[in-house]
Protein backbone atom coordinates (compact mmCIF):
# COMPACT_ATOMS: atom_id res chain seq x y z
CA UNK A 1 0.00 0.00 0.00
CA UNK A 2 0.95 3.32 -0.54
CA UNK A 3 1.55 6.18 2.07
CA UNK A 4 -0.65 8.41 0.35
CA UNK A 5 -3.49 5.42 1.03
CA UNK A 6 -1.93 4.72 4.21
CA UNK A 7 -2.20 8.48 5.25
CA UNK A 8 -5.84 8.48 3.65
CA UNK A 9 -6.55 4.82 5.81
CA UNK A 10 -5.44 6.15 9.25
CA UNK A 11 -7.96 9.64 8.26
CA UNK A 12 -11.03 7.86 7.56
CA UNK A 13 -10.25 5.36 10.94
CA UNK A 14 -9.83 8.80 13.69
CA UNK A 15 -13.04 10.31 11.68
CA UNK A 16 -15.26 7.24 12.21
CA UNK A 17 -13.71 7.55 16.06
CA UNK A 18 -10.24 5.22 15.89
CA UNK A 19 -7.98 5.82 18.58
CA UNK A 20 -4.42 6.08 18.03
CA UNK A 21 -2.50 3.30 20.18
CA UNK A 22 0.12 5.33 20.67
CA UNK A 23 -1.21 8.78 21.42
CA UNK A 24 -3.52 6.05 23.69
CA UNK A 25 -0.75 4.97 25.49
CA UNK A 26 0.81 8.17 26.25
CA UNK A 27 -2.44 9.60 27.10
CA UNK A 28 -2.46 6.66 29.86
CA UNK A 29 0.78 7.33 30.66
CA UNK A 30 0.19 10.88 31.53
CA UNK A 31 -3.08 10.74 33.77
CA UNK A 32 -1.67 8.05 35.66
CA UNK A 33 1.69 10.18 36.29
CA UNK A 34 -1.32 13.14 37.36
CA UNK A 35 -3.13 10.82 39.40
CA UNK A 36 0.35 10.17 41.14
CA UNK A 37 0.79 13.41 41.92
CA UNK A 38 -2.44 13.89 43.13
CA UNK A 39 -2.37 10.99 45.74
CA UNK A 40 1.29 12.13 46.99
CA UNK A 41 0.08 15.90 47.32
CA UNK A 42 -2.72 14.47 49.25
CA UNK A 43 -1.19 12.05 51.66
CA UNK A 44 1.95 14.60 52.30
CA UNK A 45 -1.41 17.13 53.03
CA UNK A 46 -2.67 14.00 55.55
CA UNK A 47 0.62 13.84 57.13
CA UNK A 48 0.67 17.24 57.90
CA UNK A 49 -2.69 17.29 59.60
CA UNK A 50 -1.88 14.57 61.58
CA UNK A 51 0.99 16.02 62.64
CA UNK A 52 -0.07 19.24 63.53
CA UNK A 53 -3.30 17.40 65.71
CA UNK A 54 -0.51 15.15 67.62
CA UNK A 55 1.08 18.63 68.32
CA UNK A 56 -1.84 19.97 69.67
CA UNK A 57 -2.54 17.12 71.24
CA UNK A 58 0.16 16.60 73.36
CA UNK A 59 0.55 20.48 74.18
CA UNK A 60 -2.82 19.82 76.14
CA UNK A 61 -5.26 22.78 74.10
CA UNK A 62 -7.55 20.41 72.99
CA UNK A 63 -8.17 18.60 76.46
CA UNK A 64 -7.62 21.32 78.48
CA UNK A 65 -11.23 22.96 77.54
CA UNK A 66 -13.03 19.78 77.45
CA UNK A 67 -15.70 19.58 80.39
CA UNK A 68 -14.49 16.96 83.06
CA UNK A 69 -16.66 17.73 85.44
CA UNK A 70 -20.62 19.66 85.88
CA UNK A 71 -21.38 21.01 89.32
CA UNK A 72 -24.72 22.04 89.01
CA UNK A 73 -24.89 22.93 85.66
CA UNK A 74 -21.14 25.03 85.64
CA UNK A 75 -18.87 23.08 83.97
CA UNK A 76 -15.26 22.91 85.08
CA UNK A 77 -12.53 21.59 82.34
CA UNK A 78 -9.61 18.85 82.31
CA UNK A 79 -7.18 21.90 83.70
CA UNK A 80 -9.55 22.38 86.59
CA UNK A 81 -9.87 18.68 87.30
CA UNK A 82 -6.18 18.75 87.08
CA UNK A 83 -5.59 21.09 89.70
CA UNK A 84 -8.08 19.08 92.14
CA UNK A 85 -6.52 15.90 91.27
CA UNK A 86 -2.85 16.99 92.04
CA UNK A 87 -4.15 18.75 94.93
CA UNK A 88 -5.61 15.60 96.47
CA UNK A 89 -2.80 13.41 95.68
CA UNK A 90 -0.23 16.18 97.12
CA UNK A 91 -2.41 16.16 100.89
CA UNK A 92 -2.28 12.60 101.28
CA UNK A 93 1.88 12.54 100.65
CA UNK A 94 1.49 15.60 103.34
CA UNK A 95 -0.64 13.52 105.57
CA UNK A 96 1.06 10.60 105.49
CA UNK A 97 4.99 10.85 104.13
CA UNK A 98 7.06 8.00 103.83
CA UNK A 99 4.14 5.91 105.30
CA UNK A 100 2.20 5.96 102.07
CA UNK A 101 3.53 2.85 101.74
CA UNK A 102 1.50 1.20 103.78
CA UNK A 103 -0.89 1.75 102.47
CA UNK A 104 0.17 0.27 99.37
CA UNK A 105 1.19 3.34 97.54
CA UNK A 106 4.03 3.10 95.20
CA UNK A 107 4.92 6.79 94.28
CA UNK A 108 7.45 5.63 91.77
CA UNK A 109 4.68 3.76 89.98
CA UNK A 110 1.78 4.75 87.72
CA UNK A 111 -1.34 5.05 90.18
CA UNK A 112 -3.47 3.63 87.09
CA UNK A 113 -2.16 0.19 87.83
CA UNK A 114 -2.37 -0.32 91.73
CA UNK A 115 -5.16 -0.34 93.59
CA UNK A 116 -6.58 1.19 96.51
CA UNK A 117 -9.15 -1.00 97.26
CA UNK A 118 -10.44 -4.50 95.67
CA UNK A 119 -11.86 -2.37 92.95
CA UNK A 120 -10.53 0.49 92.95
CA UNK A 121 -7.00 1.81 91.72
CA UNK A 122 -5.33 5.06 93.70
CA UNK A 123 -5.57 6.58 90.51
CA UNK A 124 -10.11 6.42 90.68
CA UNK A 125 -9.41 6.83 94.14
CA UNK A 126 -7.64 11.03 93.90
CA UNK A 127 -10.30 11.21 90.95
CA UNK A 128 -12.94 10.90 93.30
CA UNK A 129 -11.21 13.03 95.74
CA UNK A 130 -10.63 15.76 93.45
CA UNK A 131 -14.47 15.60 92.54
CA UNK A 132 -15.89 15.85 96.34
CA UNK A 133 -13.24 18.91 96.88
CA UNK A 134 -14.59 20.29 93.54
CA UNK A 135 -17.90 20.20 95.00
CA UNK A 136 -17.05 21.75 98.03
CA UNK A 137 -15.33 24.40 96.52
CA UNK A 138 -18.00 25.13 94.39
CA UNK A 139 -20.49 25.15 97.30
CA UNK A 140 -18.27 27.79 99.41
CA UNK A 141 -17.23 29.97 96.96
CA UNK A 142 -21.19 30.21 96.16
CA UNK A 143 -21.47 31.40 100.01
CA UNK A 144 -18.21 33.71 100.00
CA UNK A 145 -19.54 35.85 96.90
CA UNK A 146 -23.13 36.21 98.38
CA UNK A 147 -21.57 37.39 101.44
CA UNK A 148 -19.03 39.50 100.03
CA UNK A 149 -16.01 37.87 101.15
CA UNK A 150 -12.96 38.33 98.71
CA UNK A 151 -9.49 38.17 99.36
CA UNK A 152 -7.41 40.39 101.36
CA UNK A 153 -3.95 41.27 101.72
CA UNK A 154 -3.16 38.49 104.06
CA UNK A 155 -4.90 36.00 101.67
CA UNK A 156 -3.03 37.75 98.44
CA UNK A 157 0.63 37.38 100.24
CA UNK A 158 -0.24 33.80 100.68
CA UNK A 159 -1.18 33.80 97.18
CA UNK A 160 2.63 35.57 95.72
CA UNK A 161 4.62 33.55 98.55
CA UNK A 162 2.67 29.87 96.90
CA UNK A 163 3.55 31.48 93.14
CA UNK A 164 7.18 32.36 93.89
CA UNK A 165 7.90 29.67 95.67
CA UNK A 166 7.04 27.65 92.50
CA UNK A 167 8.93 29.64 90.46
CA UNK A 168 11.54 29.12 92.33
CA UNK A 169 11.29 25.47 92.44
CA UNK A 170 11.40 25.66 88.73
CA UNK A 171 14.10 27.53 88.26
CA UNK A 172 16.33 25.19 90.90
CA UNK A 173 15.33 22.43 88.40
CA UNK A 174 16.05 24.51 84.97
CA UNK A 175 12.41 25.01 83.77
CA UNK A 176 10.78 27.86 83.67
CA UNK A 177 7.28 28.55 85.92
CA UNK A 178 5.23 27.43 82.64
CA UNK A 179 6.98 24.22 81.86
CA UNK A 180 7.17 23.14 85.67
CA UNK A 181 3.75 24.02 85.66
CA UNK A 182 2.60 20.73 83.39
CA UNK A 183 4.94 18.81 84.71
CA UNK A 184 3.22 19.13 88.17
CA UNK A 185 -0.39 18.83 86.68
CA UNK A 186 0.06 17.95 83.20
CA UNK A 187 -0.02 19.07 79.52
CA UNK A 188 -3.58 20.66 80.49
CA UNK A 189 -2.22 22.90 82.84
CA UNK A 190 -1.55 27.05 82.30
CA UNK A 191 -0.30 29.30 84.93
CA UNK A 192 -4.19 31.34 84.30
CA UNK A 193 -5.60 28.25 84.64
CA UNK A 194 -3.44 27.28 88.24
CA UNK A 195 -3.45 30.47 89.21
CA UNK A 196 -7.65 30.99 89.26
CA UNK A 197 -8.05 27.65 91.22
CA UNK A 198 -5.16 28.85 93.51
CA UNK A 199 -7.20 31.83 93.98
CA UNK A 200 -10.40 30.46 94.48
CA UNK A 201 -9.23 27.79 97.20
CA UNK A 202 -8.00 30.69 99.47
CA UNK A 203 -11.14 32.20 99.36
CA UNK A 204 -13.13 29.03 100.18
CA UNK A 205 -9.87 28.21 102.81
CA UNK A 206 -10.95 31.47 104.33
CA UNK A 207 -14.55 31.10 104.53
CA UNK A 208 -14.14 27.78 105.91
CA UNK A 209 -11.56 29.41 108.89
CA UNK A 210 -14.07 31.87 109.52
CA UNK A 211 -16.74 29.13 109.44
CA UNK A 212 -14.48 26.86 111.48
CA UNK A 213 -13.95 30.05 114.22
CA UNK A 214 -17.30 30.63 114.81
CA UNK A 215 -18.13 27.23 116.46
CA UNK A 216 -18.52 27.49 120.02
CA UNK A 217 -20.04 25.09 122.80
CA UNK A 218 -20.87 25.46 125.93
CA UNK A 219 -19.28 23.98 129.14
CA UNK A 220 -22.27 21.94 129.80
CA UNK A 221 -22.16 20.60 126.25
CA UNK A 222 -18.14 20.15 126.94
CA UNK A 223 -18.65 18.33 129.95
CA UNK A 224 -21.28 15.59 128.64
CA UNK A 225 -18.97 15.14 125.89
CA UNK A 226 -16.32 14.03 128.49
CA UNK A 227 -18.32 11.77 130.47
CA UNK A 228 -19.30 10.27 127.36
CA UNK A 229 -15.73 9.81 126.20
CA UNK A 230 -14.08 9.52 129.12
CA UNK A 231 -11.40 6.76 128.18
CA UNK A 232 -9.79 9.11 125.47
CA UNK A 233 -9.24 11.75 128.26
CA UNK A 234 -8.24 10.31 131.77
CA UNK A 235 -5.46 8.52 132.17
CA UNK A 236 -4.69 5.60 134.68
CA UNK A 237 -1.59 4.77 136.89
CA UNK A 238 -1.00 1.07 136.87
CA UNK A 239 1.24 -1.50 136.64
CA UNK A 240 1.11 -5.55 134.73
CA UNK A 241 3.25 -8.31 134.14
CA UNK A 242 2.84 -9.98 130.86
CA UNK A 243 3.65 -13.68 130.33
CA UNK A 244 4.16 -15.40 126.71
CA UNK A 245 1.56 -18.75 126.25
CA UNK A 246 3.49 -19.45 122.90
CA UNK A 247 4.97 -22.73 122.79
CA UNK A 248 8.40 -22.50 122.28
CA UNK A 249 9.59 -22.27 118.45
CA UNK A 250 10.75 -25.84 116.91
CA UNK A 251 12.56 -26.17 113.67
CA UNK A 252 13.26 -29.16 111.26
CA UNK A 253 16.81 -30.26 110.33
CA UNK A 254 16.68 -27.44 107.44
CA UNK A 255 15.97 -24.86 109.46
CA UNK A 256 12.13 -24.75 108.74
CA UNK A 257 9.81 -23.77 111.48
CA UNK A 258 7.63 -26.42 112.44
CA UNK A 259 3.97 -25.64 113.53
CA UNK A 260 2.77 -25.98 116.99
CA UNK A 261 -0.02 -28.69 117.84
CA UNK A 262 -3.15 -27.40 119.16
CA UNK A 263 -1.90 -29.86 122.07
CA UNK A 264 1.03 -27.97 122.62
CA UNK A 265 -0.57 -24.53 122.11
CA UNK A 266 -2.72 -25.31 124.98
CA UNK A 267 -0.03 -26.45 127.41
CA UNK A 268 2.18 -23.15 126.80
CA UNK A 269 -1.31 -21.13 127.44
CA UNK A 270 -1.60 -23.15 130.77
CA UNK A 271 1.83 -22.94 132.27
CA UNK A 272 1.66 -18.84 131.22
CA UNK A 273 -1.99 -19.39 133.57
CA UNK A 274 0.20 -21.13 136.50
CA UNK A 275 2.98 -18.48 136.19
CA UNK A 276 0.55 -15.82 136.41
CA UNK A 277 -1.67 -17.22 139.19
CA UNK A 278 1.95 -17.63 141.20
CA UNK A 279 2.57 -14.17 141.10
CA UNK A 280 -0.42 -12.53 141.27
CA UNK A 281 -0.30 -14.60 144.35
CA UNK A 282 3.01 -13.85 145.55
CA UNK A 283 2.44 -10.09 145.08
CA UNK A 284 -1.10 -10.19 146.96
CA UNK A 285 1.50 -11.69 149.73
CA UNK A 286 3.46 -8.49 150.08
CA UNK A 287 6.10 -8.83 147.19
CA UNK A 288 7.15 -6.79 144.54
CA UNK A 289 5.83 -7.04 141.09
CA UNK A 290 8.48 -5.55 139.12
CA UNK A 291 10.84 -8.48 140.88
CA UNK A 292 8.68 -11.50 140.87
CA UNK A 293 8.42 -10.45 137.28
CA UNK A 294 12.27 -11.06 137.18
CA UNK A 295 11.67 -13.72 138.95
CA UNK A 296 9.26 -15.28 136.38
CA UNK A 297 11.34 -14.25 133.34
CA UNK A 298 8.15 -12.33 132.44
CA UNK A 299 8.09 -8.74 131.49
CA UNK A 300 7.17 -5.96 133.86
CA UNK A 301 6.01 -2.43 132.72
CA UNK A 302 4.53 0.52 135.23
CA UNK A 303 2.75 3.51 133.52
CA UNK A 304 1.20 6.44 136.21
CA UNK A 305 -0.21 8.01 132.51
CA UNK A 306 -1.26 5.24 130.97
CA UNK A 307 -3.90 5.72 127.90
CA UNK A 308 -6.68 3.74 126.77
CA UNK A 309 -6.24 1.13 124.25
CA UNK A 310 -8.46 -1.83 123.36
CA UNK A 311 -5.19 -3.61 121.61
CA UNK A 312 -4.64 -5.94 124.86
CA UNK A 313 -7.37 -7.09 127.44
CA UNK A 314 -5.67 -4.78 130.24
CA UNK A 315 -6.70 -1.89 128.41
CA UNK A 316 -10.66 -2.45 129.19
CA UNK A 317 -9.69 -4.12 132.28
CA UNK A 318 -8.09 -0.99 133.69
CA UNK A 319 -10.40 1.65 132.30
CA UNK A 320 -13.75 0.19 133.48
CA UNK A 321 -15.71 2.17 135.76
CA UNK A 322 -16.22 -0.31 138.52
CA UNK A 323 -12.37 -0.06 139.13
CA UNK A 324 -11.32 0.99 142.54
CA UNK A 325 -7.58 1.24 143.81
CA UNK A 326 -5.38 -1.53 144.70
CA UNK A 327 -7.86 -4.10 142.20
CA UNK A 328 -5.77 -6.72 140.71
CA UNK A 329 -6.60 -9.68 138.39
CA UNK A 330 -5.29 -12.18 136.14
CA UNK A 331 -6.72 -11.40 132.46
CA UNK A 332 -5.94 -14.09 130.11
CA UNK A 333 -5.55 -12.72 125.98
CA UNK A 334 -6.26 -15.54 123.62
CA UNK A 335 -5.77 -13.21 120.46
CA UNK A 336 -2.07 -12.43 121.78
CA UNK A 337 -1.26 -15.73 123.20
CA UNK A 338 -0.57 -14.55 126.67
CA UNK A 339 -1.47 -14.09 130.77
CA UNK A 340 -1.46 -10.39 132.08
CA UNK A 341 -1.01 -10.19 135.90
CA UNK A 342 -2.59 -6.77 136.75
CA UNK A 343 -2.82 -3.95 139.41
CA UNK A 344 -4.63 -0.38 139.32
CA UNK A 345 -3.67 2.35 141.26
CA UNK A 346 -6.11 4.91 140.35
CA UNK A 347 -7.26 6.78 137.53
CA UNK A 348 -7.31 10.66 136.49
CA UNK A 349 -8.69 13.18 134.03
CA UNK A 350 -5.81 14.63 132.54
CA UNK A 351 -5.40 17.88 134.02
CA UNK A 352 -2.53 19.18 132.42
CA UNK A 353 -2.55 23.03 131.87
CA UNK A 354 -2.11 24.75 128.54
CA UNK A 355 0.93 27.05 128.44
CA UNK A 356 2.58 30.15 126.72
CA UNK A 357 6.11 29.75 125.88
CA UNK A 358 8.88 31.52 123.63
CA UNK A 359 11.65 29.98 121.69
CA UNK A 360 14.03 30.59 119.56
CA UNK A 361 15.26 27.64 117.23
CA UNK A 362 18.62 27.41 116.03
CA UNK A 363 19.56 25.72 113.42
CA UNK A 364 22.80 25.27 110.59
CA UNK A 365 21.68 28.31 109.21
CA UNK A 366 22.43 30.81 112.23
CA UNK A 367 25.99 29.25 111.36
CA UNK A 368 28.62 31.26 109.53
CA UNK A 369 30.40 28.20 108.33
CA UNK A 370 33.56 27.78 105.79
CA UNK A 371 33.42 27.02 102.17
CA UNK A 372 34.24 23.07 103.14
CA UNK A 373 32.90 22.88 106.78
CA UNK A 374 29.79 21.11 107.57
CA UNK A 375 27.79 22.30 110.44
CA UNK A 376 27.46 19.62 113.97
CA UNK A 377 25.03 19.40 116.19
CA UNK A 378 28.12 20.77 118.66
CA UNK A 379 28.00 23.97 116.53
CA UNK A 380 24.45 24.53 116.38
CA UNK A 381 23.85 24.29 120.46
CA UNK A 382 27.31 26.37 121.02
CA UNK A 383 25.41 28.83 118.79
CA UNK A 384 22.51 28.74 121.15
CA UNK A 385 23.91 29.66 124.13
CA UNK A 386 25.81 32.25 122.90
CA UNK A 387 22.44 33.59 121.94
CA UNK A 388 21.26 32.86 125.31
CA UNK A 389 24.47 34.56 126.41
CA UNK A 390 23.89 37.47 124.78
CA UNK A 391 19.87 37.96 126.49
CA UNK A 392 19.82 40.77 129.04
CA UNK A 393 17.34 39.18 130.72
CA UNK A 394 14.06 40.19 130.19
CA UNK A 395 11.26 38.83 127.96
CA UNK A 396 11.16 41.94 125.28
CA UNK A 397 14.91 41.53 125.50
CA UNK A 398 14.38 37.55 124.70
CA UNK A 399 11.41 38.53 122.06
CA UNK A 400 13.65 40.90 120.07
CA UNK A 401 16.52 38.08 120.28
CA UNK A 402 14.01 35.31 118.36
CA UNK A 403 13.04 37.94 115.93
CA UNK A 404 16.69 38.33 115.34
CA UNK A 405 17.60 34.68 115.28
CA UNK A 406 14.92 32.18 115.26
CA UNK A 407 14.47 30.03 112.06
CA UNK A 408 10.93 28.66 112.88
CA UNK A 409 9.04 30.70 110.63
CA UNK A 410 6.26 30.20 112.96
CA UNK A 411 6.41 32.35 115.61
CA UNK A 412 9.54 34.14 114.70
CA UNK A 413 8.10 37.62 113.44
CA UNK A 414 6.07 37.05 116.78
CA UNK A 415 8.59 37.32 119.35
CA UNK A 416 9.02 33.37 119.24
CA UNK A 417 5.51 33.48 121.23
CA UNK A 418 3.28 30.42 120.98
CA UNK A 419 0.01 31.38 123.38
CA UNK A 420 -2.44 28.50 125.09
CA UNK A 421 -0.34 25.60 123.97
CA UNK A 422 -2.28 22.08 124.47
CA UNK A 423 -0.48 19.23 126.01
CA UNK A 424 0.68 16.59 122.59
CA UNK A 425 1.00 19.85 120.41
CA UNK A 426 4.96 19.86 120.84
CA UNK A 427 7.88 17.85 120.17
CA UNK A 428 8.16 15.66 123.12
CA UNK A 429 11.27 16.81 124.08
CA UNK A 430 10.06 20.85 123.90
CA UNK A 431 6.84 20.10 125.56
CA UNK A 432 8.45 17.67 128.48
CA UNK A 433 10.67 21.16 129.34
CA UNK A 434 7.37 23.36 129.81
CA UNK A 435 5.84 20.31 132.15
CA UNK A 436 8.83 19.65 134.12
CA UNK A 437 8.38 19.81 138.05
CA UNK A 438 8.84 22.83 139.28
CA UNK A 439 8.62 24.89 136.25
CA UNK A 440 7.90 28.83 136.23
CA UNK A 441 7.51 31.84 134.24
CA UNK A 442 10.71 33.43 133.54
CA UNK A 443 12.33 30.39 133.64
CA UNK A 444 15.21 29.35 130.36
CA UNK A 445 16.68 26.65 128.86
CA UNK A 446 17.67 24.71 125.47
CA UNK A 447 16.48 22.13 124.97
CA UNK A 448 17.44 20.07 121.39
CA UNK A 449 14.53 18.22 118.96
CA UNK A 450 14.71 17.01 115.84
CA UNK A 451 14.17 20.64 114.70
CA UNK A 452 17.29 21.57 116.24
CA UNK A 453 18.48 23.56 119.43
CA UNK A 454 15.33 25.34 120.88
CA UNK A 455 16.47 27.98 123.17
CA UNK A 456 13.77 28.28 125.89
CA UNK A 457 11.59 31.19 127.64
CA UNK A 458 8.85 29.64 129.32
CA UNK A 459 5.80 32.62 129.84
CA UNK A 460 3.53 30.83 131.81
CA UNK A 461 0.87 28.05 132.64
CA UNK A 462 -2.74 28.81 131.32
CA UNK A 463 -5.92 28.33 132.98
CA UNK A 464 -7.49 25.61 130.78
CA UNK A 465 -7.02 21.89 131.73
CA UNK A 466 -6.24 19.70 128.42
CA UNK A 467 -9.36 17.38 128.55
CA UNK A 468 -11.09 20.71 128.29
CA UNK A 469 -9.15 21.85 125.49
CA UNK A 470 -9.15 18.86 123.36
CA UNK A 471 -13.32 17.76 124.10
CA UNK A 472 -13.82 21.10 122.90
CA UNK A 473 -11.61 20.78 119.54
CA UNK A 474 -13.42 17.52 118.88
CA UNK A 475 -16.03 19.32 119.10
CA UNK A 476 -15.58 21.47 116.87
CA UNK A 477 -14.05 18.76 114.49
CA UNK A 478 -17.08 17.10 114.42
CA UNK A 479 -19.31 20.13 113.60
CA UNK A 480 -16.77 21.30 110.98
CA UNK A 481 -16.66 17.84 109.42
CA UNK A 482 -20.39 17.70 109.33
CA UNK A 483 -20.25 21.42 108.06
CA UNK A 484 -17.89 20.06 105.25
CA UNK A 485 -20.05 16.99 104.57
CA UNK A 486 -23.63 19.14 104.19
CA UNK A 487 -21.82 21.85 101.88
CA UNK A 488 -20.31 19.09 99.58
CA UNK A 489 -23.36 16.70 99.03
CA UNK A 490 -25.27 20.08 99.10
CA UNK A 491 -24.57 20.55 94.82
CA UNK A 492 -24.42 17.56 92.56
CA UNK A 493 -22.11 16.63 90.43
CA UNK A 494 -21.60 15.11 86.85
CA UNK A 495 -18.54 13.60 85.61
CA UNK A 496 -17.65 13.32 82.15
CA UNK A 497 -15.64 10.34 81.70
CA UNK A 498 -13.85 11.23 78.40
CA UNK A 499 -12.25 14.22 80.31
CA UNK A 500 -11.92 12.64 83.13
CA UNK A 501 -9.96 9.91 81.63
CA UNK A 502 -7.28 12.86 80.12
CA UNK A 503 -5.77 13.57 83.43
CA UNK A 504 -3.98 11.48 86.08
Amino acid sequence: MSASREKKKRQEYFAGGGVDPKAARLAEQKAAEKKAKILYSSLAILFVVVAVFLLVYNSGIIQRSQTAVTIDGEKYTVADAAYYYQDSYQNFLNTYGSYASLFGLDTTQSLKTQYYSEDMTWDEYFKDQAVSTMQFVHAVLAKAQEEGMTLEDAELETFDATVEALESQAAQYGYNYKTYLKMIYGSVMTPEIYESNLKDQLLVSKYASAYSDSLSFTDDEIQAYYEENKNTYDYVNGEYVSISGSPETKTDEEGNTIEATEEEKTAAMEAAKETADAILAAYEAGGDLEALAEEYGATYTSNDEMAYSSTYVYGDWFFDEARTAGDTAVLEDTSYSRYFVAVFHDRQQDDALDYNVRHILVTEDNLELGEDEEATDEMILAKAQEILDSWDGTEEGFAALAEEYSQDAGSKDNGGLYENVTKGYMDSNFEDWCYESGRKAGDTGIVESSYGQHIMYFVGYGTTPYWYSACESALISNAYSEWQTEMTESVTAEVNESGMASIG
